[in-house]
């Protein structure tokens, strides 16, 4: 049987905070940069829209994104701290391979994330959707792998709920891949990220609070 260990180091309480930062991704598009650009559809309009650095057609539909520079060095900032959050966190767990693979994988999908960034859709199509599915299917595949690792370690409500949230973005990315009817080609992709991004966000400020809580109860 796994067992977490919530030690009282700065690096874990800090790997967890890099994680939650996550958060800022969705303050960026969506309060920032969406109620500047030309449409508000997130049914239609792809995630990598909000990127583009000038009008054009975008998934079948003409697009502006005035703020794209914005969403861009939010992904690339979001993807650095994936990256090295992976990298703290994994003390929670005891080293294995399987603990290895899991934030592995995790750390591939920020290194995709770090890439759609740089590589706007309407100037790189090719290189940004690559990056873009690694991003969508790695961090998918290591919320549902951490998902199981934390059922075993006797946390079931995390535990489900990383499986739950890595199955419907699998399912949701394959979806995507395949090209259904663009007029729902963004509410796909959506569904494809916002799981997977959501669970390890709170899994960071999980980490980080447990973390914290292991330091206060060592200075007592």
């Amino acid at each position: 049987m796994r067992e977490l260990t919530f030690t009282a180091s700065r690096s874990l309480t800090a790997g967890g905070l890099l994680w939650a930062s996550l958060a800022q991704v969705f303050v960026v598009n969506n309060a920032i940069v969406l109620p500047r650009a030309s449409s508000r559809n997130l049914t239609e309009h792809i995630i990598s829209a909000l990127g583009v650095t000038r009008c054009g057609r975008v998934g079948g539909f003409r697009f502006c994104s005035p703020w794209h520079e914005a969403a861009d060095i939010a992904w690339i900032v979001a993807g650095v701290c994936l990256v090295v959050g992976a990298g703290l966190n994994a003390a929670v767990f005891p080293p294995d391979r399987l603990r290895n693979l899991a934030f592995g994988i995790l750390a591939v999908s920020g290194m995709g994330l770090v890439s759609t960034g740089f590589n706007p859709y309407n100037l790189r199509p090719s290189v940004h959707l690559l990056s873009a599915g690694t991003c969508f299917f790695c961090g998918a595949v290591g919320v549902l792998l951490l998902g199981c690792m934390l059922r075993q370690a006797q946390r079931p409500f995390w535990g489900t709920m990383g499986i739950l949230c890595g199955v419907v973005s699998i399912a949701s990315a394959t979806l995507t891949a395949l090209r259904p009817d663009p007029y729902v080609q963004g509410l796909f992709e959506r569904i494809a990220a916002w799981p997977s991004v959501v669970w390890i966000i709170c899994a960071g400020a999980y980490i980080a609070l447990s973390a914290r809580r292991a330091s206060r109860g060592r200075r007592t």
